[in-house]
């Protein structure tokens, strides 16, 4: 009888001892980009518009008519009919970054983002800096 006990005693050891591993790295494997909606990679096809940039106040307007075109090359092309701004792009599977250079409108949205939302007619960033309240979207036209 003893002997059958120990051994109950092990089995009920080992199964809480497996039990709280999984537990463990099942909740160290969690993070808040997990929270992304959609996340993919790829060049975004077509033309899009800034629907909101938000930096502590919305400044949306100042890219009323432009239009961004991003090419497989890293290339961005922003043209507003009168005036076309190049830049470069890159991207990761939990960041896109824009570079606008030194052109005083377009150096505001040059960052480093978080991508919240990438779909095929929506692209959500938020700036990587948790310090800064700066935002991007852009909607395909």
């Amino acid at each position: 009888m003893i002997q059958s006990f120990k051994t109950k005693g092990f089995n009920l050891f080992f199964a809480l001892s497996l039990v709280t591993l999984f537990t463990t790295l099942q909740s160290s494997t969690c993070s808040k980009s997990d929270d992304v909606v959609t996340n993919t990679t790829g060049t975004p096809a077509g033309t899009w518009r800034i629907s909101l940039y938000w930096d502590s106040k919305d400044e949306t307007s100042k890219f009323a008519g432009y239009n961004f075109s991003f090419a497989a090359g890293g290339q961005v092309t922003a043209t507003n009919g009168t005036s076309t701004v190049t830049g470069t792009w890159t991207e990761s599977s939990s960041r896109m970054v824009l570079n606008f250079g030194s052109d005083p409108l377009f150096q505001k949205i040059s960052d480093d983002y978080l991508k919240e939302e990438k779909t095929s007619v929506s692209i959500r960033l938020k700036d990587d800096n948790p310090l800064k309240d700066e935002r991007v979207q852009f909607v395909k036209n």
